[in-house]
């Protein structure tokens, strides 16, 4: 019997490049709306400042979305080998696949977070707004970064998952046709 499965290694790419394009649209509409209200007055701050809450919030939901797939896969991974009785040493890649995202992740959201943190310190208690205006620049840097490796790991991650699809289904085979 055949693993039916739907999934390939190209399934979750349009939903990283989405979520991720997401993520950096949020990160950079609040920045050019940051920019607004240094150019066009104070009468660009509350936009500036909702669209800043809700890109804080939408990175932290998509790097967490992004880091769940690797959990989630690892676990399936493990299963399958499990159920399967295959080499235990094929779910090792799924530990270094999250080993690069879980990290790369922490420091995008914190960057953004604390770069949330100080436009507030900015506006509550007068702090040089070029602290700010360098921590959003180093947040839209950083969080571009670590899509790239988000990326490179989730490619990674689905070829492994197609290769153990295909041992899996090669395996229930019949022998001899």
């Amino acid at each position: 019997m055949q693993c039916s499965s739907r999934y390939n290694s190209l399934s979750m790419i349009p939903l990283f490049l989405g979520l991720t394009i997401f993520n950096l649209l949020c990160l950079a509409l609040t920045t050019a709306l940051g920019y607004a209200v240094m150019l066009g007055g104070p009468r660009f701050a509350p936009y500036h400042q909702l669209t800043g809450v809700l890109a804080t919030i939408a990175c932290c939901a998509v790097h967490c979305i992004v880091f769940t797939y690797f959990i989630a896969t690892a676990k399936w991974v493990q299963h399958a080998i499990d159920v399967k009785r295959l080499d235990a040493n094929l779910a090792a890649p799924t530990k270094s696949f999250k080993a690069q995202a879980f990290p790369a992740a922490l420091l995008a959201i914190a960057v953004v977070f604390l770069s949330a943190v100080v436009g507030v310190i900015t506006l509550s208690y007068g702090l040089r707004p070029i602290w700010h205006h360098g921590m959003a620049l180093l947040s839209l840097a950083i969080n571009t970064v670590v899509a790239l490796i988000e990326y490179r790991a989730v490619v990674r991650n689905g070829r492994l998952i197609d290769d153990l699809l295909a041992r899996i289904n090669s395996e229930a085979s019949p022998v001899g046709r």
